[in-house]
Formats: structure tokens, sequence, C-alpha cells
């Protein structure tokens, strides 16, 4: 019941912590393109994707993450869940209808707009179901209580 329960909050804190770290990173990826570069650029639609799917692996990452593991393991969790993370957010980019979008970096500044949140919801709902798969395997096969 323990397991359960450990699984549980983790997989809760990964979902919380990860909508927060892929709305910051959805913010803040245009910031970059237009802050640092003379003239402005933006980035495309891809890349904003791309880097809000990594952001909520990365999340999911620091929520499943335990220090006492094997390096290994922990490389492998890191692997599974920033590669699931941009998955998601790509897949995010085939529910949304971004090529109907005039201006990207106005939309790109809102999580509430249709045409961007779904790339947060599938890299924060993918990223935590493999990561989290992959620690229910571990707690139930090798006992990593």
């Amino acid at each position: 019941m323990e397991r359960v329960i450990a699984l549980s909050i983790r997989a809760g804190l990964s979902l919380i912590i990860g909508f927060v770290i892929g709305a910051f990173f959805l913010i803040a990826t245009p910031l970059i393109g237009t802050l640092m570069f003379n003239p402005p650029i933006s980035p495309p639609m891809w890349f904003l994707s791309l880097s809000v799917g990594l952001g909520c692996g990365l999340a999911a990452f620091l929520c499943f993450f335990k220090p006492e593991s094997d390096h290994k393991i922990n490389g492998v969790t890191l692997l599974i869940s920033s590669t699931t993370g941009m998955l998601g957010g790509y897949i995010g980019t085939f529910l949304s209808n971004p090529e109907g979008v005039r201006n990207q970096r106005m939309v790109a500044s809102s999580l509430t707009s249709p045409d961007v949140a779904p790339f947060v919801y599938m890299g924060v709902l993918l990223a935590t179901v493999a990561t989290g798969t992959w620690y229910a395997y571990r707690l139930w096969t090798y006992n990593e209580d």
C-alpha cells in the first residue's frame, strides 16, 4: 500500500510541477529569441513544442529522481523522461492548429491559448506516465523503497 501511495504522490507532483515548468519554458523560449538576438528572431513552433516538452520531461525527472540509486538508473530515468516529454510536446503540435496562427509570439505568451496548451498537456502527461511506469517497475522488481 505504501508503494502505491509513494507512486501516487510522485506522479501528482510530476503533473503539478510539470505544468509550471512547461509553462515557464513556453514563455521563456520566445523571450530568449527576442532578447538575445538583434534583430529579434521568433522560434518556429516545432522548436517551441520541443523545448516545452523538454521542460516537462525535466520536471518528471526531478519528481521521480532517487539520489541513492545507481547513476546508470538515474541516467535511464533522465533519458526516458526527457524523450517522452519532447515526444509529447511534438504530439501536441498535431492536436493544436499552429498553422492558422498569424502571430506566433502573441500565442506563445499565454498558456491558456488553445494553440499552444496541448504542447504542455501532452508533454506532462506522456512524461509522467512513462517515468512513473519506469519507477513502478523499479519499485516492484528491485524493491527500491
